[in-house]
């Protein structure tokens, strides 16, 4: 059995009889994976709080041949981000990020970018106490690098370039579609503009903190944010627990 030294943000944890407990991680050099933490519901564990949703650690993992489930050796805490709690917006706002990372980040698969990219929004949840741009901004990177997000530019029933001011989305429909198509594709659909998806493109072209450092969200944000929750929705093929959390709030 390997030991594997690794970078990881904790994501959820889970009881295991007694004394146990199974953490799900996502990890730098391995990506998602499922480690035992043995005695970590004791009292006095050795892990502490280094197992709290959210932080950022360093762990030292044996990797079992032929295993579902890993087995921690031991964790350092890098960054904790505790804190978040005491504000429910931004407690819940994080809870979505990591659920969304468990439902569609798929399993051992190593993706760098995507690591980043929960550090780098959790940072922001975390230092600035508004949710809409850095909600905004992990939908549509994490749809991007796991090859989901769709031609925001054109109808996805027919492929046509879209004309007018707005485009049209539904729950569950991975794409948006223009006026000539909306009533064949799906009821309820939403209107969105066109103006609103493309500054938002814009802002996501560079860094987060550059976005957040610009004073006022863009018109429209909170729309697009629902639109991206919906493409997520649509690939996970589930409705999210922290999705409906966050509509109550906002």
């Amino acid at each position: 059995m390997p030991l594997v030294e690794t970078e990881a943000i904790v994501l959820r944890t889970y009881r295991l009889g007694e004394a146990d407990k199974i953490v799900s991680l996502f990890t730098r050099q391995m990506g998602r994976i499922r480690a035992v933490a043995a005695g970590a519901q004791r009292t006095k564990s050795r892990y502490g709080g280094s197992l709290e949703s959210m932080s950022y650690v360093r762990l030292w993992v044996f990797e079992r041949e032929n295993r579902d489930l890993s087995r921690l050796n031991a964790v350092e805490i890098l960054e904790s981000f505790f804190d978040m709690q005491k504000d429910y917006a931004t407690h819940i706002a994080a809870q979505y990020v990591v659920e969304v990372a468990e439902q569609l980040l798929p399993e051992r698969e190593v993706n760098e970018r995507a690591f980043r990219l929960l550090l780098v929004v959790l940072r922001a949840l975390k230092g600035l106490r508004e949710i809409d741009r850095p909600l905004v901004y992990f939908d549509y990177w994490i749809l991007r690098l796991a090859g989901f997000l769709p031609d925001l530019t054109a109808c996805a029933e027919c492929g046509r370039r879209f004309e007018t001011d707005s485009a049209y989305y539904a729950e569950r429909l991975p794409g948006l579609v223009g006026p000539e198509c909306r009533q064949k594709v799906a009821s309820g659909t939403r209107a969105m503009s066109s103006g609103s998806l493309a500054a938002v493109q814009r802002a996501c072209g560079a860094p987060l903190e550059k976005w957040m450092n610009v004073n006022g969200k863009p018109q429209g944000i909170s729309e697009v944010r629902s639109f991206l929750e919906s493409l997520v929705e649509a690939h996970v093929e589930r409705r999210l627990i922290t999705r409906n959390l966050i509509a109550e709030i906002t």
